[in-house]
């Protein structure tokens, strides 16, 4: 009999797999949501999470991703310069009895036991012969079984026994000849394999294949084995599911199945439910009672039941859930960065981090939590286009009052105001389109609002929106009423908005306009303008970087200085008026580009290229910094780039730690130390509950989700039986730590969640 204590353990161990610099890091499609593309592989684990695979086959890039379905949140293990996995498609992915997790790739077999350091067996480090990891099974024992694929004669059976392995082919052992595709463990820990030649079983002695011709298996070609919780063997064979009791066949057939002309391609076995998903984009599913057909409208790879009964598949492009009336679908385009093509970001007066994407709409990404507003979102969240849509997202900003507005591109002209920045507040958003504004409004590309509550957006050509909150008006400016040039770019400083233009700035104030002329300097093309706090105005133009300060013009580009390239897309400056600017040059061979940032003094900047650091893309089109110091870069088509020069901070909400369940042998009440906090999240202080044997001293640690001690506590007047301690975390950040309790050397580690 065992005892099943349940906690999040965290390890501190060196890491084999992972090299992911600290000082930087990536948002991307492929590491946000359900990552990318090719969902091969859908399971559920101990705890009712949902894990799949996504695959880009253009990038050779993909992700291990965890949803966690109470509350919807995507947890992403990318391959992308983070190094968790390796690159390549995720095949299958099972946990033993303590929820160390095994994910199958096309590539090897990873495993972590803490989420955060990952191991890789290959032909390398192991006597596996191929790469590709078809399929895992694991026995009572905690032993891993794996059926790997490629080449005939080096694909085989592989058995992990902790650290000792064995690799079963045709040539040293009798393993039937054939195409190896499933593996499953029954309770008595016999191996059973799908395969194209048949069923095969293996006892730990004898090799035996269950074959039309021996047996009254319906097809030699098996695509898949489960094992019920009968102990029964169950054989899907694309027409029928063959089941063996280990004494008879049975079989369920297209005679019982609703759909005709139908093929299953996977299944997956709970209790008295059977789920069966594939040709013709069809699932068919057996609720205990009755057979049922169901269209889904997309591909499929795999099948999974939950615990609440859920039926959930995973294709090309989708995860999606049926509760036996509709389907929820979770895809790139709604779970988290929808594409690597972006238009801009935006860090609202919060610290959440707004996007504009160019085939997804809006994001906004409120760590850990991802909102998506845009037509392929599938009704998760509000698309706010009634008219005509567009995937283009373009532009976000905050207005002085708080409210967030965006734009998308396209006829209509759509301007989303969310009153106070609540964005979940679905009912208080303001639509603004070209029936309710100004007839003209279309193409917006750029949204800026000044303190006194004047919205401006900027058309695609001169056309510029001014929105006046106060006397509820909108008012259209072009060059017959303002304007001297068509503006590249929009910046707010205190009342005034500042129109950067080909050469000048024409500035708006109280009804009136003024314009600089920027011919003297030189100046070309002005694509952004920012203000410093001594209202020293820095200019990003295609001439390079230039100050004024009120009297002097100061420049800085690559004839005098180490700045990334003469064509200055963006600008930020934080609050200690440190200067940071994205650049490129992509109009003149050899192309380049980067970001920099200096303390606006002097000529000297630090300096990345993407061609000599992990910076993504040279096209560096917009840059922003928040307030842990994270430099975001928009690279372009590679998503988002984070570079911190004392190691990226605020992400800790993103928990990558494994929720394991530890089996240990029975214990009496004297000989184990339980834990819990209560209430956990909280938002200062917590209470640790703890139960102990006898009066020995208690250490508690915490920790931080780097293993950093945080604070230690040792409680005085401890008693055998239930303690209880507050732990006070209010100095601390937000985020999730780790809480060790010690006494006599046992030990119970509990995660913390601190909102």
């Amino acid at each position: 009999m065992k005892k099943i204590i349940l906690l999040s353990l965290f390890l501190i161990i060196t890491s084999i797999v992972q090299a992911q610099d600290p000082n930087w890091t990536y948002i991307r499609r492929d590491n946000t949501g359900v990552g990318d593309l090719s969902h091969t592989t859908i399971v559920g684990d101990a705890f009712d999470n949902v894990w799949t695979g996504g695959y880009s086959s253009t990038h050779d890039e993909g992700s291990l991703v965890r949803i966690r379905t109470n509350d919807t949140i995507y947890t992403n293990w990318g391959t992308y310069n983070e190094n968790y996995l390796p690159n390549g498609l995720i095949l299958d992915i099972e946990f033993d009895s303590t929820g160390i997790i095994w994910v199958g790739t096309e590539v090897g077999l990873a495993t972590s036991e803490d989420g955060l350091n990952w191991n890789l067996y290959d032909t390398s480090n192991s006597p596996l012969l191929a790469h590709q990891i078809e399929g895992i099974g694991i026995d009572t024992n905690d032993d891993v079984w794996v059926v790997t694929s490629g080449d005939p004669s080096q694909a085989g059976v592989g058995y992990l026994n902790a650290s000792t392995w064995d690799y079963y082919t045709t040539a040293n052992s009798d393993l039937p000849a054939g195409e190896l595709r499933d593996i499953a463990i029954d309770a008595s820990n016999t191996v059973w394999i799908a395969s194209d030649t048949g069923l095969i079983q293996y006892d730990g002695t004898t090799w035996t294949q269950h074959t039309t011709a021996n047996s009254d298996l319906s097809s030699n070609d098996v695509r898949e084995v489960e094992i019920d919780d009968q102990n029964r063997i169950w054989a899907l064979v694309g027409n029928a599911i063959d089941i063996y009791d280990g004494t008879a066949w049975t079989q369920i057939n297209q005679s019982d199945w609703p759909a005709s002309n139908f093929t299953a391609y996977t299944m997956d076995i709970r209790g008295d439910r059977v789920l069966l998903a594939g040709s013709n984009t069809t699932i068919v599913y057996f609720d205990g009672s009755n057979w049922h057909e169901e269209y889904t409208s997309f591909s499929m790879f795999d099948s999974f039941i939950d615990s609440e009964n859920n039926y959930w598949v995973s294709g090309y492009g989708i995860v999606a859930r049926f509760d036996g009336t509709e389907y929820t679908k979770y895809t790139q385009y709604n779970t988290g960065l929808p594409t690597d093509f972006n238009n801009d970001i935006f860090i609202d007066s919060q610290g959440r981090r707004w996007f504009a994407n160019g085939n997804g709409g809006i994001q906004v990404f409120d760590c850990p939590n991802w909102e998506v507003y845009g037509p392929n979102n599938e009704g998760l969240y509000p698309n706010p286009q009634p008219l005509f849509q567009t995937t283009i997202g373009t532009s976000t900003t905050e207005d002085g009052d708080g409210d967030i507005w965006f734009t998308y591109d396209g006829t209509s002209g759509y301007a989303i105001q969310i009153p106070n920045g609540d964005y979940q507040d679905y009912d208080a958003w303001v639509i603004w389109d070209n029936t309710n504004s100004h007839p003209a409004l279309q193409f917006p590309e750029e949204i800026e609002a000044t303190a006194d509550g004047h919205v401006f957006i900027r058309g695609s050509n001169v056309n510029t929106f001014m929105y006046d909150k106060v006397d509820n008006t909108w008012t259209l400016f072009d060059l017959s009423n303002g304007l001297t040039g068509a503006p590249n770019c929009l910046s707010r400083h205190g009342n005034q908005m500042y129109l950067g233009h080909y050469q000048g700035i024409d500035i708006y104030e109280d009804g009136n306009w003024t314009t600089i002329d920027l011919t003297p300097q030189g100046i070309e093309h002005v694509r952004d303008i920012k203000f410093d706090s001594t209202d020293a105005m820095w200019l990003a133009t295609t001439t390079g970087l230039w100050k004024y300060d009120g009297s002097t013009w100061t420049s800085w580009d690559t004839t005098n200085s180490n700045i990334a390239a003469d064509y200055v897309t963006a600008i930020a400056i934080d609050s200690n008026d440190n200067i940071y600017i994205s650049a490129h040059n992509t109009q003149i061979w050899p192309y380049y580009g980067g970001i920099s940032y200096f303390d606006g003094t002097g000529t000297t900047f630090t300096t990345f290229l993407a061609a000599d650091s992990p910076l993504a893309h040279k096209q560096v089109e917009d840059i922003d910094v928040d307030s842990f110091g994270n430099i975001w870069a928009l690279t372009q088509s590679e998503g988002f780039s984070i570079y911190n020069p004392n190691g990226i901070a605020g992400f800790e909400c993103v928990d990558r730690s494994l929720e394991r369940l530890l089996s240990v042998q029975d214990l009496t009440a004297t000989e184990e130390l339980q834990g819990i906090s209560f209430p956990n999240p909280f938002e200062k202080t917590t209470t640790l509950s703890f139960s102990v044997p006898d009066a020995s001293p208690v250490t508690i640690v915490v920790y931080d989700i780097l293993g950093r001690e945080m604070q230690r506590l040792e409680p005085k007047e401890i008693i055998p039986g239930e303690n209880s301690v507050i732990l006070d975390l209010s100095g601390k950040r937000s985020g999730i730590y780790f809480c060790t309790i010690t006494s006599n050397k046992r030990s119970t580690t509990l995660k913390l969640i601190k909102e």
